[in-house]
């Protein structure tokens, strides 16, 4: 059952409001593409399996010190770090190329960076009635400029990044600083974002209402939480009125 009280309703930016994931791929491949393949008789799908390896070892990095201070402020130490690993396992040791590598991949994806269709006038719609707000994971520099870039920033009471607040979803902290912005109780806050991990059992974990936005058609998976599951933005505005009081 739906409890009536929301007052504020917030969104994941990734992959939720704009086209992430698919748009760094594509990125990667171009810059690998463009800069690497000159450089080494192997294909842009090996290099990339380099690279997956490389960034899947700075991952389990990134939350340790000093990288998490770095990563907090900007994405570039870490990115770098990623390519020069990759690098690495290719047999090169190249800090200068690691750095050109970073560069040239932030550059395409910035620039192949765009909303979903649904997300400017799911926005619009819903600007109308409640006081909106975004909280996103990863560093200052690079969620700020993504905003600014997708011209987001005027939707939003609240902006809360992990590189600004200093601890990122799923931890109650983040969500507590939201409510201290708005000045709203858990309760009354709604939170809508495509990770069931990060965003929506970060929510639930805070106590505040969530909703799944599952474009890919995944099983839900825990559907005994009584979360709902949409597909697309636009079916928030329905789900939104449930929430009503």
């Amino acid at each position: 059952m739906l409890t009536p009280a929301v007052r504020a309703i917030g969104f994941e930016l990734d992959d939720t409001l704009c086209v992430y994931m698919p748009v760094a791929k594509q990125a990667r491949w171009r810059t690998f593409e463009q800069v690497l393949v000159s450089h080494l008789n192997r294909s842009v799908e090996e290099i990339d399996r380099h690279y997956r390896h490389a960034f899947s070892e700075v991952l389990q990095a990134i939350h340790t010190e000093p990288w998490y201070s770095l990563y907090k402020r900007e994405g570039h130490p870490t990115r770098t770090e990623t390519m020069r690993r990759m690098l690495w396992r290719m047999g090169m040791e190249d800090a200068d190329l690691a750095e050109r590598l970073s560069w040239h991949y932030l550059s395409e994806r910035e620039r192949g960076l765009h909303l979903f269709g649904d997300t400017l006038p799911t926005l619009n719609a819903l600007k109308a009635r409640y006081p909106l707000f975004v909280i996103t994971n990863g560093p200052a520099y690079e969620q700020r400029r993504e905003l600014a870039l997708l011209g987001l920033e005027p939707f939003f009471e609240v902006v809360a990044i992990e590189g600004e607040v200093g601890i990122g979803k799923p931890h109650p902290e983040i969500f507590r600083f939201v409510e201290r912005a708005l000045g709203l109780p858990p309760e009354s806050l709604l939170f809508v974002g495509n990770s069931w991990e990060h965003d929506v059992k970060g929510a639930l974990g805070a106590g505040w209402h969530a909703v799944w936005l599952n474009r890919e058609g995944l099983p839900h998976p825990e559907p005994e939480t009584g979360v709902p599951a949409i597909s697309d933005l636009y079916a928030l505005l329905i789900v939104a009125l449930c929430f009503e009081g």
